[in-house]
């Protein structure tokens, strides 16, 4: 890890919302990106809930930063989303956006809102 650094991030960049539901809690994904030779890069991802400064959003603000420095580490966001887990509101977020990265971009986002679950048994979209 000698040679890993963290790139530099611009003072303003692309960013689109995406609206879903997990654990029946609206949840919003802010993803930040840019657009390069190698295609779109996701640079930052946060997520929050309606209950701002509720112990749940002060967490997902914090898994947001962890994620955003990951990402500008050069880590995929593959690999971020196999390693938070689909069993976590981040986890699944950052899976569902990881599936659904293309579409999102290009503003192709389901008319209805992705409901999606921290439970082993809810890891399908409804």
């Amino acid at each position: 890890m000698d040679n890993v650094a963290r790139m530099e991030v611009p003072n303003r960049m692309r960013s689109i919302n995406v609206r879903m539901i997990i654990d029946n809690m609206p949840i919003v994904a802010t993803i930040d990106y840019i657009i390069n030779l190698d295609g779109v890069l996701p640079v930052a991802i946060w997520v929050k809930t309606k209950k701002s400064e509720s112990t749940l959003d002060r967490e997902l603000r914090s898994s947001g930063k962890a994620v955003s420095l990951l990402l500008q580490f050069g880590c995929p966001i593959k690999e971020i989303a196999e390693t938070f887990t689909r069993d976590s509101i981040i986890g699944s977020a950052v899976w569902y956006i990881n599936k659904n990265l293309e579409d999102i971009i290009n503003c192709n986002q389901p008319d209805k809102l992705p409901n999606l679950s921290t439970q082993p048994t809810g890891y399908t979209i409804k």
